[in-house]
């Protein structure tokens, strides 16, 4: 369950989240979707250190994939967490937009609470950049040991945490644009620009050593 009750967005089947993401409602929308798309390719990232930590051949970089495929584990996890959490950020800031505003007290009361509903709703995003560093950062170690055959999966979970930063990014960017704060707005863009510099840097580096290792 989420806010409200409601059923988590992580809960249904892969049909049904793509019908809901086609619907009219507004959630789960691109932030939502930036997650799911980080989530798998940690997903690969996990699924290629097993495969070469199970094989016998691979028996010399078993324990580092094993550690590789931990903390891939872990950031799975926590992006699918992020597919919800982006989701109510979003429901929290359509609230605040519909507050009353008849009064003066009200019309503050909910310029408060709109900013509040802004900041929060750039955490989500933000944390799903941080993961997809943290992917690409372990598909760079894992790229030189993984077993030849499942290669393509390495370079296809760079690319899952290039696409998800990005879009991500574009979030970060439409709430930090109606902060009123407009330091807090430029530390969140500062950071953003340092993650998507990180994550596309890795990703080029992980892709060109896939092309490369193919091409042997």
């Amino acid at each position: 369950m989420v806010d409200g009750g409601s059923v988590a967005l992580t809960g249904l089947s892969l049909d049904a989240f793509t019908a809901k993401l086609a619907s009219a409602d507004p959630t789960p929308g691109g932030g939502s979707v930036a997650a799911a798309v980080g989530a798998f390719g940690a997903g690969l990232v996990r699924m290629v250190a097993l495969l070469t930590s199970n094989s016998p051949k691979y028996a010399a970089v078993s324990a580092e994939c094993e550690v590789i495929a931990e903390r891939a584990k872990l950031l799975v996890a926590k992006l699918l967490r992020l597919v919800d959490e982006d989701a109510s950020s979003f429901d929290r800031v359509s609230a605040a937009y519909r507050l009353p505003k008849t009064s003066e007290d009200e019309k503050r009361a909910r310029s408060d609470g709109i900013q509040r509903a802004l900041e929060g709703a750039i955490d989500p995003p933000m944390g799903v950049i941080s993961c997809a560093r943290e992917i690409c950062d372990l598909a760079v170690e894992l790229v030189d040991i993984a077993n030849p055959n499942a290669l393509s999966d390495v370079g296809c979970a760079a690319l899952c945490a290039q696409t998800s930063s990005q879009g991500a990014a574009l979030n970060v960017e439409i709430n930090s644009s109606m902060l009123k704060d407009r330091e807090a707005a430029k530390r969140h863009t500062d950071e953003l620009n340092a993650g998507l510099a990180h994550v596309s840097l890795l990703a080029e580096v992980v892709l060109g050593k896939v092309r490369s290792r193919v091409a042997q």
